[in-house]
């Protein structure tokens, strides 16, 4: 089932049993908490093993955001690289710039 915005936004909020994978296109899909909290997440092979990366919440993160995040994500395993490590790396080089603005 490709995700909509629509549909999204119905579910967001909405408490379930137990948590809830829907599939997208592309590789992506989206986990819902037991609470409602929407994850999207890219599920891809690297080095033989599988692997999630989580690429934001709805609705801070639109489904077109998403998807255009999840692409990028999918241009860097093309070039051989791990997106989750490099997400980490970015993250890092971040909070590392914003405490040295802070001294």
């Amino acid at each position: 089932m490709a995700l909509t915005e629509a549909w999204l936004k119905a579910n967001n909020g909405k408490a379930r049993e137990k948590v809830e994978e829907v599939a997208d296109r592309d590789a992506m899909s989206v986990r819902i908490s037991p609470k409602g909290k929407v994850v999207f997440q890219l599920r891809y092979r690297f080095a033989g093993k599988a692997e999630r990366l989580d690429l934001g919440t709805y609705p801070h993160l639109s489904l077109k955001d998403a998807r255009i995040k999840a692409s990028e994500m999918r241009s860097l395993l093309d070039k051989g690289q791990n997106p989750k490590v490099e997400e980490r790396v970015k993250q890092q080089k971040y909070i590392e710039a914003s405490t040295l603005k802070e001294v």
